[in-house]
């Protein structure tokens, strides 16, 4: 029996060795070295060629590295009859949320602002009672995490799901849902699942529907996003500032127009990683299930 792990974007040998060490009856095969196909039951997932699974004749189930599960879904090879499941590990969920709050509280509390009068030494005190609407256009495993530490600093939050709703974070569907969540956020959090429905779903529809002091934080997949559009929306003044985390391309090519625009701030897809000991029990523990 044997796992696969198929993970393209980063180095997988500290996970690898923790597998190791708490499955020594289980071969850990580490791509791109597949030596024995034929004896994969589960393949972990993520940024993986297209249709490498088809050499695994014995694979029950395919796990994905993260909260997303695009590139399994969009993978024509991969069959409706394996199991499919995902990692979502506290520490995926603490860095997702510790991200989304650090620009929140850059902005709320006025942190550019106050670094220039401390530059002109200007005592100018500029908080007030006024207290921001965080929306979520998704409310998984990952965004109900985060809107709830949104809750816990005090924050009013909202929230658009296909159908969910939630005792605590106000939930809106459809259409006139999506446009009233838009309407009322002052930051604009996407955390949605990418399919045919959330494909370029930050357009220029949705971003005029934000009001001008919105601040859009996407840390979903890039192709939710319509990139000329929220270029239009920053430079017109629909919304305030974007920060973006995931890109249509990555690596963001050195000629994109992203990286100079002076209302938008881009991290390298960091937001979020999952703690190598914490996603080892997880793959450990699914793997057994599934044996």
């Amino acid at each position: 029996m044997s796992i696969a792990v198929i993970i393209t974007d980063r180095n997988t040998d500290a996970l690898c060795q923790h597998l190791r060490q708490v499955l020594p009856e289980v071969q850990i095969q580490q791509w791109p070295e597949l030596p024995n196909p034929e004896a994969v039951k589960l393949a972990v997932l993520w940024k993986h060629p297209v249709g490498i699974t088809q050499s695994f004749s014995q694979l029950k189930s395919v796990l994905s590295m993260g909260a997303g599960m695009d590139h399994i879904e969009s993978d024509d090879s991969i069959g409706n009859d394996l199991l499919t499941g995902r990692i979502v590990t506290p520490a995926l969920q603490q860095n997702m949320a510790q991200y989304v709050l650090l620009y929140i509280l850059l902005n709320h509390r006025h942190h550019q602002t106050y670094l220039y009068q401390q530059q002109q030494h200007i005592w100018k005190v500029l908080e007030n009672d006024v207290l921001p609407t965080i929306g979520f256009l998704g409310l998984g495993k990952l965004g109900c995490y985060v809107a709830d530490q949104c809750k816990a600093l005090g924050f009013a939050t909202v929230a658009w799901t296909q159908t969910q709703n939630h005792p605590v974070h106000e939930c809106f569907h459809g259409e006139s849902g999506l446009k009233q969540v838009c309407e009322r956020s002052d930051f604009l959090v996407v955390l949605l699942p990418l399919n045919s429905d959330t494909k370029q779903i930050i357009n220029r529809k949705i971003l005029g529907w934000c009001h001008p002091g919105c601040t859009l934080i996407h840390v979903g997949r890039g192709h939710h996003v319509h990139e000329q559009d929220l270029l239009a929306a920053l430079n017109s003044g629909e919304i305030k500032q974007a920060v973006l985390d995931v890109f249509n391309e990555e690596p963001l090519p050195p000629e994109h127009p992203f990286w100079s625009h002076p209302k938008i701030t881009i991290t390298p897809h960091s937001s979020s990683r999952s703690d190598v000991k914490q996603t080892a029990e997880q793959i450990t523990l699914y793997y057994k299930n599934i044996a």
